[in-house]
């Protein structure tokens, strides 16, 4: 998994064109329906907020999956810090860490709550571009590691197509050792 997300990352990298803005936008605001591996699916809401022309933003989100059939519900959270530097006009290389934190719900467990609470970090690297002034791609490598599950690396290939200079449709899928999630939102672009 390793060596596959990261040849697909070069090989996206050596392939984006110069991009048609001058810059990406690292304010926004984005709702989405997620899906996991077809047997699980819910909603979420994430962001981010660029401190002024620092190149540093903070981010945030929040989900919530019901396991199709179950009375099973996962809630995340996660906040951050990022930085994206400037490769060239609208390409970027950037970075994150987050804090993560997850509650499962429905399980068995042994105090007799039915709630496991688990909580560590993300950290990912990865390349974003505009590829036409209507169409941005994306691409990156993740490392999770929570403290009752364990670590896990992963890749996200995403795209956003803006209808407007504010709006567009976005999608992302994650590829794990563990599960593959998709995700398709609306987002809001400043």
């Amino acid at each position: 998994m390793k060596r596959t997300t990261l040849a697909l990352a070069l090989s996206l990298a050596a392939a984006l064109p110069a991009a048609a803005q001058d810059s990406l936008s690292n304010t926004w605001i984005e709702g989405n329906y997620i899906n996991v591996d077809g047997d699980a699916d819910g909603h979420g809401i994430r962001g981010s907020f660029e401190f002024g022309d620092s190149n540093f933003y903070g981010l945030a989100g929040y989900s919530r999956i019901g396991i199709d059939g179950t009375p099973f519900k996962l809630d995340g959270s996660e906040l951050g810090v990022g930085y994206a530097h400037p490769l060239n006009d609208g390409l970027d290389l950037f970075a994150e860490a987050a804090y993560v934190d997850t509650e499962a719900a429905g399980f068995v467990t042994t105090d007799g709550t039915g709630i496991i609470n688990t909580e560590g970090y993300r950290t990912s690297v990865g390349l974003r571009s505009a590829l036409t002034d209507k169409l941005e791609g994306s691409v990156r490598a993740n490392y999770v590691d929570l403290d009752q599950v364990g670590d896990d690396f992963s890749g996200t290939l995403g795209a956003m197509y803006k209808f407007t200079p504010t709006w567009g449709l976005t999608g992302d899928v994650t590829f794990g050792d563990d599960a593959e999630t998709y995700q398709l939102g609306l987002r809001a672009s400043f």
